[in-house]
């Protein structure tokens, strides 16, 4: 008996024939036309590691990886998906690559010391933060800080990941009832000048918030006018508690200042010209030791010793100018060459003290004759256009003789020599001058068994001027 062929079955073996073709041809197709085989068209990295994608092809037909270019930057180190293409063969094979966190940060508590009330950042209770993006940094509750005592805080650190780690710490709270320290606020007199820091001298001390904060109503005040000013200082601590204190600030006009007759009253003011040097701290604590002000006239000498100016303002002395280079030849060639190299040594003490200070002194004083060699008749030129230019010069009226070589007891033997109620003695500050830091305890102590006072030159100070010899 003969079998007849199933005509289904045929063509069911048919259609998966042709299926086949059709697949394989197709696949065929992709392969000739899209040679360049990829892993993945969205490659996830971690920020801060480098994308290799020469990692990322599978394959390529007729050719080898060097042949495929590369377009697209990656900036691996900030988060983002950014696009990328390989090239091959002039067609673009496009990618996503995704720059991702996912590591937590690492960081360390710290114990936290608060006074009551006060507003606590949670970053004052972390240090050493440790991650490759942004961090912010919040506690876990809305803790009471208002209460005295001791809590539990839990501090928590978030990165631009969203990754989180937290950690707790100790919080101690302290009821804080001192006011802050507020010191250097006196009333002083000034000539008008263009500006006056009134921060200068002023310091604010706190038993537990070392960033009191000082705040100055300045209530019109005008260095450059005349007058009279109240200033009222305000130091606020962290808990609210404030220190306040009014100072005035006289600004005395140039015209009404100063005076040649001495007054009643037995004054030393003790003068040093030629500083600051190597013995200027030492001349400033044995003046802080007795209790005594003085006046400081300065030269542009040694650089490395400037700020010894602005340490002598600060201790209640008052700055005056000498010269820049205490050069006679030539300061007293001109006029215009005095007052440049009055500018000079002017500018080097508004840097240290933030104003031009108005007192000079002549280097060898206004009845110098050597002057002559250089410019006659420029001392009586100088010694009236100072004063016009608002500067007031001081000679001297009594001298411990230390600007020749003299021994301590000789020092002390001339400079105590002097009778006059208001004296104005001048000493030097040179670094050759040991023997008048000797001398000077000496002095001042001869001096206060009299019944002097000591006092820096100030506005209201007798003035001595030499007669003009030139």
């Amino acid at each position: 008996m003969k079998h007849t062929k199933n005509p289904t079955r045929k063509a069911l073996l048919f259609s998966i024939l042709i299926l086949f073709l059709i697949v394989l041809g197709y696949k065929l197709y992709k392969l000739v036309s899209f040679p360049l085989l990829l892993k993945d068209t969205h490659i996830t990295i971690e920020i801060g590691e480098p994308f290799h994608p020469e990692e990322n092809i599978k394959a390529v037909l007729f050719g080898d990886k060097n042949s495929v270019k590369e377009k697209g930057k990656i900036q691996t180190d900030k988060l983002g998906t950014y696009p990328f293409a390989y090239v091959y063969k002039d067609k673009e094979y496009p990618v996503e690559v995704e720059v991702v966190d996912t590591t937590p940060p690492v960081f360390e508590v710290v114990p936290l010391d608060i006074d009551a009330g006060m507003k606590v950042s949670a970053n004052s209770a972390v240090k050493n933060i440790k991650d490759k993006t942004k961090t912010t940094v919040s506690f876990k509750e809305d803790y009471d800080f208002k209460t005295p005592g001791t809590i539990e805080v839990c501090v928590i650190v978030r990165d631009e990941g969203g990754n989180t780690s937290e950690k707790t710490t100790k919080a101690t709270i302290v009821l804080d009832k001192e006011k802050p320290v507020l010191k250097g606020v006196e009333d002083i007199t000034i000539y008008p000048q263009p500006s006056f820091d009134l921060k200068k001298g002023i310091a604010v001390t706190d038993n537990r918030d070392p960033n009191a904060k000082l705040e100055i109503d300045k209530n019109n005040f005008d260095s450059s006018k005349p007058g009279v000013y109240t200033i009222e200082y305000s130091a606020r601590d962290r808990s609210g508690n404030t220190t306040m204190k009014k100072r005035i600030i006289t600004v005395k006009s140039n015209e009404n200042t100063n005076s040649n007759e001495q007054n009643k009253e037995k004054i030393v003011y003790l003068t040093f010209d030629d500083g600051p040097s190597v013995n200027t701290a030492k001349i400033l604590d044995i003046l802080d030791q007795y209790h005594v002000k003085a006046t400081f006239f300065v030269i542009g000498g040694n650089s490395s010793y400037y700020p010894l100016i602005k340490e002598a303002h600060q201790r209640g002395h008052t700055i005056a100018l000498h010269s820049y280079s205490h050069d006679y030849g030539y300061i007293y060639s001109s006029v215009d060459a005095y007052f440049k190299d009055l500018e000079k040594i002017g500018n080097i003490v508004k840097q240290q003290i933030g104003f031009v200070p108005k007192y000079i002194r002549f280097p060898g004083g206004s009845s110098n004759t050597i002057s002559k060699n250089y410019s006659s008749g420029i001392m009586s030129i100088l010694s009236e256009e100072v004063q016009k230019r608002g500067y007031q010069y001081y000679d001297w009226n009594g001298s411990s003789g230390d600007g020749a070589v003299r021994t301590t007891e000789q020092l002390v033997n001339q400079a105590t020599s002097f009778h006059d109620n208001n004296i104005i003695l001048l000493s030097h500050d040179s670094e050759t001058k040991d023997t008048t830091v000797e001398a000077l305890p000496k002095i001042i102590e001869y001096y206060q068994s009299q019944g002097y006072v000591f006092k820096a030159l100030d506005l209201n100070s007798y003035v001595a001027h030499h007669g003009v010899n030139n």
